[in-house]
């Protein structure tokens, strides 16, 4: 669906009413409403967000950098439902919280959005995208499965140690098996349960790497120890101590690690495997020849701990989430400051290396020796995090960013730009309205665009502040945006143009529903003159929206309330604010 040319305009508009050079994020020198968050901290967090904050400050010193300043209200506000819920606030919840005078209300907003059980989903859904390759077929993997599995965890609050080494030690049903969406429709029911049919979710992360013992070794200490030992598969690390014998002796733990499908191989159905440790046996025929050293060796732990017990893969869980080991609870702190922070102390994440030194080594040793000390809990470090001042600081240049003394405006992942999307639209309901049971397969086929288009590998550089050409046009002239943003029956634009008051408070409804922010004076004029030429045009037919596409059905089905000139330009105000940077991006 294509915008009309006045869209444009609109969109030229949008980015000189923020400042144009900024790319339509806020001024870093905007003026707070209220003090930052630091000293209003949970009691149980506030020693250590008082700790991280002086050690902080040594840094910057150190550095030479003066910090940015405070970040406002409604940018904490945004930034804080994003990280931590992935989704948006609603103008409602802006608009109380900006009206709290309470000096405490950041705390208590990070304590509100970590009981909320979007809170589960969304980190549900990062580690499914951590845990789960992107090229395991849907019929070996049921992430519907196994996102119910994480999705209990982070509900209940497990600590971390638990949940790894339920991830590491995991045996049982893979899957209840059967069409996708009766997959879908069972993982829903138990939102709340830690179980389905049976099924033991965490399996599926062992199924993926079903035959490659190799291949599982070298996640597993990636990705819960943040150790690149998959260098040594081949020979011995050139600049770190790790040798080809210290990778086989780690992955020989997972030799007797049996995957075994319990039913038939079926078109369109997810297969059911059955995870369980067998007796040390010899690798199959087709197995290459360093499997077959792999399977000769005595299982070891990364710092030489041998693993002689019959159940090798239990042990080295323990050994993994050991409140001695050094690297577990360091992994999981520097993984979770770069989600919040756009970078993380050590970079990639998932690289600790002595030749990989961190910034700021202080404030990660002080954050990850609290960690361990409350027995991993990832609610209690997210509540720390929140309550600095570094987190409660505004944008800043790169010098301050790189030192933690500015926030890092970063694109949006992926899955939480399309809920973003799907929230300031109002969309979703009117897929589930019109689509039914078809709603399903439209929101996969759209989380599988965004991200494709959107997502960076971990292991590459971060993401330019521009982004891309094709990330620019997926929302520029991409069906959803273009879909959500027209005044359809029921939908968003279409209750802001029925809503009382004049144009300044419609624009300032617009504002809170996608920026979470009210608009300046400055942009209110000039948006008022932008409808006000609007209307005095002559007036052209403009054919409703529609289209082969399931977006489009939604469309002719809701009906088309824009009436007027001045009615299709708020639309292309709605899209250009949708389509703006200050939208797509965290700042």
């Amino acid at each position: 669906m294509l915008r009309r040319t006045s869209a444009w305009v609109a969109l030229a508009l949008l980015s000189a009413c923020s400042g144009g050079g900024t790319g339509g994020l806020p001024s870093p020198s905007a003026t707070p409403s209220a003090p930052p968050n630091a000293a209003a901290a949970a009691p149980a967090t506030i020693e250590i967000a008082q700790r991280v904050d002086a050690l902080l400050d040594a840094e910057w010193k150190a550095a030479g950098v003066s910090p940015a300043k405070p970040a406002t209200d409604a940018q904490f506000l945004r930034r804080a439902w994003l990280d931590l819920v992935g989704t948006l606030p609603s103008p409602e919840v802006v608009t109380s919280f900006l009206a709290d005078p309470a000096t405490d209300k950041r705390a208590r907003a990070v304590d509100a959005l970590l009981a909320s059980p979007h809170f589960a989903e969304r980190w549900a859904a990062y580690w499914e995208d951590v845990l789960l390759r992107d090229d395991v077929k849907g019929n070996l993997v049921d992430r519907a499965a196994f996102r119910a599995w994480l999705r209990a965890r982070f509900a209940a609050n497990t600590p971390w140690d638990h949940v790894v080494r339920e991830l590491v030690g995991a045996t049982g049903k893979s899957s209840p098996g059967g069409p996708a969406r009766e997959r879908r429709m069972a993982a829903q029911n138990a939102a709340t349960e830690a179980e389905i049919d049976g099924v033991n979710g965490a399996t599926n992360w062992l199924v993926q790497y079903r035959g490659g013992v190799e291949d599982l070794a070298g996640a597993t200490a990636r990705t819960f120890l943040g150790v690149q030992i998959q260098c040594a598969q081949c020979h011995d690390h050139k600049t770190e101590k790790w040798t080809t014998t210290d990778f086989r002796r780690f992955a020989a733990a997972f030799v007797r690690t049996r995957v075994k499908p319990v039913d038939e191989k079926e078109k369109g159905m997810a297969r059911t495997f059955e995870v369980e440790d067998g007796k040390r046996g010899r690798p199959g025929k087709n197995a290459t020849d360093e499997a077959r050293e792999i399977a000769t060796l005595a299982p070891a732990a990364l710092d030489g701990t041998t693993l002689e017990g019959e159940a090798p893969r239990a042990e080295l869980a323990a050994w993994i989430t050991s409140t001695t080991n050094p690297w577990f609870g360091q992994a999981l702190v520097n993984r979770v400051w770069g989600m919040l922070f756009g970078h993380g102390f050590v970079e990639p994440v998932d690289d600790l290396r002595p030749s990989n030194p961190p910034r700021a080594k202080a404030v990660l040793d002080a954050l990850t020796a609290d960690f361990v000390e409350h027995g991993y809990d990832l609610k209690r470090l997210l509540r720390t995090v929140c309550a600095t001042r570094a987190y409660g600081l505004a944008a800043g240049p790169p010098a301050a960013e790189a030192t933690f003394a500015a926030f890092a405006p970063r694109r949006l992942p992926a899955p939480v730009l399309l809920d973003a999307v799907l929230t300031a639209t109002r969309l979703d309901p009117w897929i589930e309205d019109t689509l039914g049971e078809r709603a399903d397969a439209l929101r996969a086929k759209m989380r599988e665009r965004f991200r494709f288009v959107f997502d960076v590998d971990e292991d590459g550089a971060r993401a330019e502040f521009d982004g891309t050409i094709p990330q620019a046009l997926l929302l520029l002239n991409g069906p959803l945006v273009g879909y959500g943003s027209t005044a359809l029956s029921g939908g968003a634009l279409a209750d802001v143009l029925g809503m009382p008051g004049g144009d300044a408070a419609k624009i300032e409804a617009l504002y809170l529903r996608t920026l979470s922010r009210r608009p300046t004076a400055e942009e209110i004029s000039r948006w008022v003159h932008f409808l006000d030429e609007a209307a005095a045009a002559p007036e052209e037919p403009v054919a409703p929206p529609s289209g082969p596409s399931p977006l489009g059905k939604i469309g002719k089905k809701r009906g088309w309330v824009a009436k007027t000139p001045r009615d299709r330009a708020y639309e292309d105000l709605f899209w250009a604010l949708l389509d703006s940077s200050e939208f797509a991006f965290q700042h």
